[in-house]
């Protein structure tokens, strides 16, 4: 996938041939706009008025205390972002938009946009980062932190997304009962895969924080029988065992290549000699292939974690020093930059 600018006419497509318009400008000024803008859709709660019926600007300020002029600008603007259409002096939510902004939509996002105003926060230290090094640490909040609970609500949206895709892609055992999910924070993908073979029961290991929101998640969705939260960091707690799976989602982009190494072989330890270790991360492509949006999400890593979006190569790499080997690699195709990777201890 790549980021770029559209061009609504012949005219802009002339300036963008010949480099006559500066892209660099439109792509920080207009890619800012775009963001605040629909983040202030879902916080001023102009997607929820609107999933229930059109509206005019004036109706639409009354009832969510704006006033009328902000409304109209904001409407305007997603108007423009394609999140919302005008008829008659009527606003509603445009078709396209209602699967992912209906807060009755299975596949609704909205809480993915309210957090980008605390991703906002961490990226204003991007400077800072790059200068010392440093990375913002995203893991280190105390467990009441408010923070949490933005996050991992969020991440769970987005794994709504691709849990049933994934599930089905992760072969078991024959007879597995019982599979080991680190990092997992809200435990979707678990539950899910649960859902999928009779008999199986999942145990989480995260950190505090993330572990409080969790437990709410699989008990608000009736699944507490199939899914087990346990506090604890994964690179340094007694992981159990011995497991039919262990699932490693979103996690190894938060590690450098020794923490990584360090806890794939651990999880190989955990693993019964016919288990199955699932990896599912963003994979950006190799150094010499032409570059996507890939890199963008590397630097967002570096600066929430201090470490990268690594290559397939790379991972191929940590599987091998930490005794594993790959079977099978699939892109998953509800979340772009998403790889499933299937390997068995050696």
């Amino acid at each position: 996938m790549r980021l770029g600018l559209k061009a609504d006419n012949l005219l802009e497509r002339f300036a963008d041939w010949f480099n006559l318009a500066p892209q660099p400008l439109a792509q920080a000024f207009f890619g800012m706009m775009a963001s605040r803008t629909l983040m202030a859709g879902e916080r001023l709660g102009v997607f929820s008025a609107l999933a229930d019926g059109s509206a005019t600007v004036e109706e639409l300020a009354a009832r969510l205390s704006l006033s009328p002029e902000g409304t109209r600008a904001l409407l305007e603007a997603l108007e423009a972002c394609e999140a919302v259409e005008r008829k008659k002096g009527h606003y509603r939510m445009a078709d396209r938009a209602r699967r992912w902004l209906d807060p009755r939509s299975s596949q609704y996002v909205g809480g993915f946009l309210d957090f980008n105003y605390t991703q906002w926060e961490w990226w204003s230290q991007m400077e800072q980062a790059v200068r010392s090094g440093e990375a913002v640490d995203i893991h280190q909040f105390a467990p009441e932190d408010p923070r949490w609970r933005s996050y991992i609500l969020a991440m769970f949206q987005m794994a709504r997304l691709s849990a049933p895709e994934v599930s089905r892609a992760i072969p078991l055992p024959r007879g597995a009962s019982e599979v080991l999910d680190l990092g997992g924070a809200h435990g979707w993908f678990a539950a899910e895969l649960c859902r999928r073979n009779r008999g199986l029961h999942a145990t989480v290991l995260d950190l505090e924080g993330s572990v409080r929101v969790g437990r709410e998640i699989i008990a608000q969705e009736g699944l507490g029988h199939l899914v087990t939260h346990r506090e604890g960091d994964i690179l340094t707690a007694e992981l159990g065992g011995p497991y039919d799976g262990v699932l490693l989602f979103q996690v190894v982009h938060h590690l450098s290549p020794a923490q990584n190494v360090a806890l794939l072989r651990r999880a190989r330890a955990a693993l019964k000699p016919k288990g199955t270790l699932a990896v599912l991360e963003y994979l950006r492509e190799d150094e010499d292939k032409p570059s996507s949006a890939a890199p963008l999400i590397g630097l967002h890593y570096f600066l929430t974690s201090k470490a990268a979006a690594y290559t397939p190569a790379a991972m191929e790499g940590f599987l091998a020093d930490a005794g594993f080997r790959i079977e099978s690699a699939k892109p998953m195709r509800h979340v772009p930059l998403q790889t499933l990777v299937i390997a068995r201890p050696e």
